[in-house]
């Protein structure tokens, strides 16, 4: 698909939305692996050794700290053949504001997991060619993005980086997206962390075992879709994977990855993830923090040089693909300028727009949303309404806060637009009283929501790299101020700022919940847009939010972490109990689903549904597709294949939606690939809400 944006940010296309970007040329289209590999071979064949080595072994870092104006990872230029720096950034969400002087010139985008919650092919391409508009204006030829493992632990620290949430077909078709949208740039794209880095605890050292059909089914199917898509590089991480640490996986990176995938690009490391100079195991180039000795000439010249060569191909057959042999603008450290250079243009409306399709509506008992012409005050309360802005370069390196986790995902937004500034903002276009109690304290919240027609309570948590939650609780007690509140308010709504799954006791006793997984900084509009009806909630859930953190997978302290659950995980785990499902989310409306045809199609089989807004507000749909396999397929419950978003649907109004399924779609893993002879297809609007069903065989259709 091409971007709907070129010279000028002029659109085109059928987007929803549109926003004037940078002016920036028109898109990129790669060479084919097939063009680029014999003009990387001819480059290979002019370098000395020493050049070869030199593209195996990153550089920029002094005793783990990163040297001013280097990019995170770096590899040299080689002028005398026209090869230029390869400089890597942080990080899949953002632009890494490693430095003061780049907080500012950069946007804050929505979480990954927030992007995912848009459900929203669309959507996912536009924020992925504004996001590699801005790595490329800053200097950065490659993207160490997207990340995309399908989460298994809840209280995983990285969720919030994570675009597959919990299933691997929602992740796959985003992945595309975000691929084929930063590489229209010109930035080469690194998928991450492959692979079951499904924790923080123990990761330099845990060893996850994970049998076959796990692997394919579940975890390996966003990274075979970026791979489809295109994408450059891989980094492996820190885990072990059946005993062998990931960056030395020959089973992983050669059999699996290289072998059956079909990646053409490179391997590099996680940053001090390498723990051997395994070259002929996969790893094609080393990314240490300190002087490492495992990727430097003395040991490489020790590996046979036909392995130098494919490894060194590899990596300049993904630079010549995306054209950086013409495009790099800098070297490091001359690259200051590019640092400091303001690329946001008008991203800003953007990320707004994203975060506006990435609030999930969970609950909304009597219509109390939107704010109506009969209010007259609102209560805005919790600390969380004036949630600020972390900087890590001034304290925790892996702390994050309630508009970006922490880590190497993290971006500081420079003015982040809070709940109470976004809902303040919009309440007095509205002429509506604003009553504020921005402590946590319960008595002087219970005050103000006593005062108000609708009582707002902001809550959050985040989470951050290189640990797991401790829990899935909201911050600062947050649990027993909106229970307080509840007890004093006429109407209690609900917003939650988080990094993934939490936990909701106190649903019950209010009336509607509304959530952003992390929304970057246009948060508080983006909850003002929806509060108040101007944006109809779009979100749905991409991760389960359970009734307790009993219905969960918890992190493991054990040194060998065995996948013993197999696929379920999440909403395949028939004893988990949902406080709301994968894949819910509500509109102002509501939606019925015509009963669904199937038939042969181009693909293999279409099934479709006729959606139709039954109610009295404008809306938008998402149909969702389970497919339940036969019993041989060995499947816990019927799984995502296809999903779709509606136009903006009025009342009264339908729309057909069309489900395509392929062989792989219709394919289960039994030792390879299997194409099932039946299968059910269950249509609905969660994967809890099924509300019809088609069995279709690969020799004729039959409706049910």
């Amino acid at each position: 698909k091409k971007s709907g944006i070129g010279i000028g940010g002029q659109c085109s296309g059928t987007m929803r939305f549109c926003a004037s970007l940078l002016v920036a040329p028109a898109a990129y289209t790669p060479l084919s692996w097939d063009e680029a590999y014999p003009q990387a071979a001819k480059l290979v064949a002019q370098m000395t050794m020493e050049e070869k080595y030199g593209m195996m072994s990153g550089i920029g870092w002094t005793n783990y700290v990163l040297n001013k104006w280097w990019y995170v990872g770096n590899l040299p230029a080689v002028e005398r053949l026209g090869i230029p720096s390869v400089n890597m950034q942080d990080a899949a969400g953002g632009f890494r504001t490693y430095w003061d002087e780049i907080i500012g010139t950069v946007t804050c985008w929505p979480s990954l997991l927030s992007m995912a919650a848009t459900w929203d092919v669309d959507t996912m391409h536009e924020f992925s060619v504004a996001l590699g508009q801005e790595f490329a204006g800053k200097g950065a030829n490659t993207i160490l993005g997207p990340s995309i493992n399908v989460h298994r632990v809840a209280r995983n620290g990285r969720n919030f980086e994570y675009l597959s949430g919990e299933d691997p077909f929602l992740g796959g078709k985003l992945a595309e997206q975000y691929v084929a949208g930063v590489q229209s740039q010109g930035v080469m794209t690194v998928m991450k962390h492959f692979v079951f880095n499904n924790q923080e605890t123990n990761r330099g050292s845990e060893d996850s075992v994970v049998e076959d059909q796990t692997a394919w089914e579940l975890y390996y199917p966003p990274f075979q879709a970026a791979v489809d898509a295109g994408v450059s590089g891989t980094m492996c991480s820190y885990n072990q994977e059946d005993g062998d640490y990931s960056c030395s996986n020959n089973r992983r990176l050669n059999e699996d990855l290289k072998g059956k995938m079909g990646f053409r690009g490179f391997v590099q490391s996680d940053w001090g993830a390498t723990h051997a100079t395994s070259v002929t195991s996969g790893l094609d180039m080393d990314m240490p923090m300190v002087n490492d000795p495992l990727f430097q000439p003395a040991a490489l010249s020790q590996v046979p040089e036909k392995a130098i060569d494919e490894a060194v191909t590899r990596t300049l057959a993904a630079m010549v693909r995306m054209g950086v042999m013409n495009s790099t603008k800098c070297t490091p450290p001359a690259c200051n300028d590019y640092f400091v250079k303001d690329v946001r243009g008008n991203h800003a409306a953007v990320a707004l727009q994203a975060a506006k399709e990435g609030v999930v509506l969970l609950q909304n008992e009597g219509g109390v949303l939107p704010i109506g012409a009969g209010v007259v005050s609102i209560a805005v309360i919790g600390s969380a309404a004036v949630a600020q802005a972390y900087n890590p370069a001034h304290g925790a390196w892996d702390q994050g806060d309630y508009y970006s986790g922490g880590g190497s995902g993290h971006v500081t937004a420079s003015d982040p637009v809070s709940p109470l500034a976004g809902l303040k903002a919009r309440a007095k276009t509205a002429g509506i009283q604003v009553i504020e109690s921005t402590t946590d304290d319960i008595y002087a919240a219970q005050q103000a929501a006593a005062q108000a027609d609708v009582a707002i309570v902001v809550a959050g948590t985040t989470s951050g790299e290189s640990q797991d939650r401790p829990n899935l609780i909201l911050d600062n007690n947050a649990d027993q101020l909106i229970a307080g509140v509840a007890t004093a308010a006429k109407k209690t709504v609900v917003l939650t700022m988080i990094p993934g799954a939490v936990v909701m006791p106190w649903r019950a006793r209010v009336d509607a919940i509304a959530t952003l997984f992390l929304g970057g900084q246009e948060t508080g509009t983006a909850f003002a847009a929806v509060v108040f009806g101007d944006h109809g909630p779009t979100g749905r859930l991409p991760v389960m939010l359970p009734e307790t953190e009993a219905n969960t997978v918890e992190p493991s302290w054990d040194g060998q972490v065995t996948y013993s659950e197999g696929m379920k995980t999440s909403y395949r785990n028939p004893k988990f109990k949902a406080a709301f499902p994968f894949g819910h989310g509500l509109a102002y409306t509501n939606f019925s689903f015509s009963a669904p045809a199937a038939a042969s199609c181009a693909k293999g089989v279409c099934v479709t549904t006729t959606i139709t807004n039954t109610g009295a507000a404008p809306g938008v749909a998402v149909p969702q597709a389970y497919v339940e396999f036969p019993k041989e397929a060995n499947h816990p419950a019927p799984l995502l294949k296809g999903f779709k978003k509606t136009k903006v649907l009025q009342p009264g109004a339908s729309e057909k939606v069309t489900f395509e399924l392929g062989d792989r779609e219709l394919s289960y893993w039994d030792k390879d690939w299997v194409k099932a002879g039946s299968a059910v297809v269950h249509v609905g609007a969660s994967s809890k809400d099924f509300r019809g069903k088609v069995t279709v065989t690969t020799a004729e259709v039959v409706v049910v």
